[in-house]
């Protein structure tokens, strides 16, 4: 353990030397120097991957970092800061959450069926084979699926050493560097108010994102917040036009290879870049050359994402979520007018339930601008931009479940179109994505509305009567007392989970098989009573990925004769019983005398 954090902190360093370097060259904000440092880590090991060469890529990054955090440490030392860091509740209340969920996450295992299906074997492929996977690497099954965090965790691994606990705290770096930038756009960090009510909202994350959590790699939480971070970061960069071109590049960059349908979110950060940057128009001299910037940035930051969308043509045309147009008519055809009524109806159902959490998301938004809208316009007296912000995002909402609607018909194969899979992990992120603005815009418009302006007038006395300093004590502890609640309830949900995982598929391949670290061509057939496991082949993703071979089927049902369970049996390489099979130890005590404890058997042995 001791080793693993030492080295994590050298993984930590390297990235804080490239974050040095865009504070130092391009004026970023400190608090959205780190997630500008991981995009970039992340968009030269794409290219790197791209070019054969993501091993060396990955060394020389490392290296690279630490010369960079060495030299700005050594520059810190001669000018007597070395020990200054600025200290306030922001500083220590972020500390407290790094260190909190990473150290449950170190000590956590991979459990959620998606990390098996993809986002874990990815990194794992990467980690041992350094390459970009192809159409024969058919261990990875959604070979369709960019590679932006997937990289990033790699990296960490590469670093850090493989495990389950170090691929989950490479994926909390990405998101803890987007929770700080939110940050960025607080006008006064002294403001105990102001603080408490983003570490509110901040902590309230936890419960719209229940059905993702950060326990896994999953990515439905990292897009709204890698799209707040570069909303965030062009609102700080707003007066340096060269910074804020070069952060939209990195960000917008990223967030494309985050996921296919993260297309979305880049469209709204380019519209608000493109606000920011005809705002600042006469930054740009001649009348043409703001065209020109526009296109040419947003042309590179679609250079990654144009590059995967070609790959995928050539390498993956037929996976699943592929982005083809013959593709989705085709999946739009085998629906019928009945089936695409019934999706409508589900999908109409799912809208209205507001029992459901995006439903509350979306009310408890509302009701929060809404209501601070009327607090400042008619008892604080003073006009603000609250509500035709609560106008905009409630319209990007709409916008972005006709979005959702259009996945189910068009692109969902009708088995999961029906049952609307994935949809309440599919709002979440919108819901994020609103309440993060939500906390942006606040931050502002609560802080213009205090009674002293002045920041550097600002001191316990700064207050308009005795009355309103009582009230703003009072919600500012409570904002805080929520704020810790809230997290630390997140923090024991996913250690209650770690207690129960010695009860599941993953833990018990574990225990047979361990993880295997070379890829194999073995045929494995897994032996389990678990019916629903076999049937959504959760058993199947879990053994290809402990088992590391393409090649692993799962079978529940031996209601068969002698002959086809012989023959079953001589298709394989090796079998994995996973648990007690009744009717499996029935028949392999009548055929060949023998019943199996869990483990792994070679056929030929046997059978």
């Amino acid at each position: 353990m001791i080793l693993v954090i030492a080295r994590m902190i050298l993984f930590i360093l390297s990235l804080y030397g490239f974050k040095w370097l865009l504070q130092q060259f391009l004026g970023f904000d400190p608090r959205i120097g780190w997630i500008a440092a991981c995009s970039l880590n992340i968009l030269v090991l794409y290219f790197g991957a791209f070019a054969g060469v993501l091993e060396a890529t990955a060394i020389g990054l490392a290296s690279a970092g630490w010369s960079l955090a060495g030299y700005a440490l050594y520059r810190s030392f001669r000018q007597n800061q070395l020990f200054r860091p600025r200290i306030n509740l922001i500083t220590i209340g972020l500390l407290l959450y790094f260190l909190l969920f990473a150290y449950t996450l170190l000590n956590t295992e991979l459990e959620h069926y998606d990390n098996f299906s993809h986002w874990a074997t990815i990194v794992k492929f990467l980690y041992t084979e350094a390459s970009l996977p192809t159409a024969a690497d058919t261990i990875i099954s959604f070979g369709s699926y960019p590679l932006g965090s997937s990289l990033f965790v790699y990296y960490a691994t590469k670093m850090v050493g493989f495990s389950d606990g170090t691929m989950l705290i490479g994926q909390f770096l990405l998101i803890y560097s987007c929770v700080i930038a939110l940050f960025a756009p607080i006008r006064d960090e002294s403001r105990t108010l102001v603080v408490a009510m983003n570490f509110s909202l901040l902590a309230i994350f936890n419960y719209f994102n229940i059905s993702i959590r950060m326990n896994n790699l999953l990515v439905d939480f990292l897009l709204p917040l890698l799209t707040l971070a570069g909303v965030a970061g062009i609102y700080s960069l707003r007066k340096n036009i060269k910074a804020l071109s070069v952060y939209f590049i990195l960000i917008a960059s990223v967030l494309s290879l985050i996921k296919n349908s993260a297309i979305f979110f880049v469209g709204l950060l380019f519209i608000y870049y493109l606000y920011t940057v005809v705002g600042a128009r006469k930054s740009f001299g001649k009348v043409w050359h703001l065209p020109v910037n526009v296109l040419a940035v947003f042309g590179a930051a679609l250079i990654p994402y144009v590059m995967w969308t070609i790959r995928v043509g050539q390498q993956f045309s037929s996976s699943k979520h592929a982005v083809s147009l013959n593709g989705y008519r085709q999946i739009f055809l085998e629906k019928d007018a009945a089936i695409t009524a019934e999706i409508t109806e589900k999908f109409m159902a799912a809208l209205t339930d507001l029992s459901s959490i995006p439903s509350q998301g979306i009310l408890l938004f509302n009701f929060v601008m809404i209501g601070s809208y009327i607090v400042i316009r008619y008892f604080v007296k003073r006009n603000n931009s609250i509500l035709r912000c609560t106008v905009l995002v409630d319209l990007i909402i709409v916008a972005y479940y006709i979005g959702i609607y259009s996945m189910f018909l068009f692109s969902m194969p009708t088995e999961e179109a029906l049952v609307l899979a994935g949809f309440e992990r599919y709002a979440s992120s919108i819901i994020i994505f609103s309440l993060g603005v939500a906390m942006m815009v606040l931050s502002r418009e609560i802080d213009y509305s205090l009674f002293e302006q002045g920041i550097q007038s600002r001191n316990h006395r700064s207050f308009k009567n005795l009355t309103t300093k009582k009230v703003y004590q009072v919600s500012s502890m409570g904002l805080l007392f929520f704020a810790v609640i809230m997290i630390l309830s997140e923090n024991n949900g996913m250690k209650y989970n770690n207690t129960m995982h010695k009860n599941s598929v993953p833990y018990a391949f574990s225990e047979i098989a361990g993880n295997q670290m070379t890829m194999n061509s073995e045929r494995y057939l897994v032996i389990s009573a678990d019916k629903e496991a076999v049937e959504n082949y959760l058993i199947s993703y879990v053994g290809k990925y402990y088992l590391y071979s393409p090649n692993v089927d799962a079978v529940e049902n031996f209601m068969m004769d002698d002959e086809s369970f012989m023959n079953l049996m001589q298709k394989y390489d090796k079998i994995v019983v996973l648990d007690d099979h009744y009717t499996f130890d029935a028949m392999t005590d009548k055929l060949i005398h023998t019943k199996f404890k869990p483990g792994i058997y070679d056929v030929d042995e046997y059978f």
